[in-house]
């Protein structure tokens, strides 16, 4: 059998490497420009390509799984730097612990953007981050922490789980936030970059408990409707895949950050989440580089 493994392996590799690049690829011939509504000096949330008109909606927080698409377009010099500064930084006082307001209050709307890019000390990112962990941690009693969009255990008459962004409601700038609670695994995930060790104190807690199936933790588990939690026994690729970055980071000293900063653009535009202003040189640069990767 050891033959077959080894063929099967060197496939495996060589599709990695072929799924890596043409992500790339992808990632890379990506332009922001027309997404950018002047008016604002935001990005819309879509565009109509039947219509060709924008949504007038904009992502408007700096709390926000949407902070990466802002910060990538400012490296990349399709929208002006002003647009990360107007993302919102309204705040709130959750226990003692003061956070940026995000919409839905949800673990993954402040720490996704962190498995590629970095926190410096003492910024508005950093200080939320480590509080909005810390209020999820607090924010439950007697169960496991932890709460993000996430499937439930309500079914279709397909028997597929609904799904919905389940949040911290002292977080959410949304009317009408829920918290369920339902407690998603890869919210866990998530906070290792934070409170690594209550984080996997959590998840062995988790593991204990039976939240485990063939391909790694489920989906959730829903206690809305009593002490017992009912199992959503599902799996998710984007929330399985962001807890493989998450464990990747811890194992090898925050690799993917690492791999997303050597980037040059990512390089250039740094300083902004240092919360500075890039200066005029470092603009005119991005400038030339979008125009450059354009015209190649």
């Amino acid at each position: 059998m050891l033959l077959e493994a080894a063929q099967r392996l060197k496939q495996l590799k060589t599709d990695i490497a072929t799924i890596a690049s043409k992500a790339e690829r992808y990632a890379d011939a990506m332009h922001y420009g027309f997404l950018f509504v002047e008016s604002r000096q935001l990005l819309s949330i879509g565009y109509d390509g039947t219509t060709g008109e924008l949504h007038s909606a904009c992502y408007d927080l700096l709390a926000s799984e949407a902070r990466i698409a802002s910060f990538i377009a400012v490296a990349r010099g399709d929208i002006p730097q002003q647009s990360w500064f107007r993302l919102d930084r309204s705040h709130v006082l959750v226990h003692g612990h003061p956070a940026l307001l995000s919409w839905t209050g949800t673990m993954f709307e402040y720490m996704m953007p962190a498995l590629w890019m970095r926190t410096f000390p003492d910024t508005l990112i950093s200080r939320s981050l480590e509080s909005a962990v810390r209020i999820q941690r607090d924010h439950v009693r007697n169960i496991p922490w932890g709460i993000s969009e996430s499937g439930f255990a309500k079914m279709d008459p397909l028997g597929r789980y609904a799904y919905q962004a389940w949040g911290i409601p002292a977080l959410a700038l949304k009317y009408g936030a829920e918290d369920g609670p339902v407690i998603s695994p890869y919210s866990s995930f998530l906070a290792l970059s934070v409170l690594r060790k209550e984080a996997i104190t959590n998840l062995r807690r988790m593991a204990g408990m039976s939240w485990m199936g063939n391909y790694g933790f489920y989906e959730a588990a829903d206690y809305t409707e009593g002490k017992q939690p009912e199992l959503v026994r599902s799996w998710m690729a984007h929330h399985q895949g962001m807890c493989l970055l998450a464990v990747t980071n811890v194992l090898k000293n925050n690799i993917v950050q690492n791999w997303f900063h050597a980037t040059p653009r990512v390089r250039a535009a740094e300083l902004l989440l240092h919360e500075k202003s890039l200066s005029k040189e470092t603009l005119k640069e991005l400038s030339n580089q979008s125009k450059l990767k354009r015209t190649e």
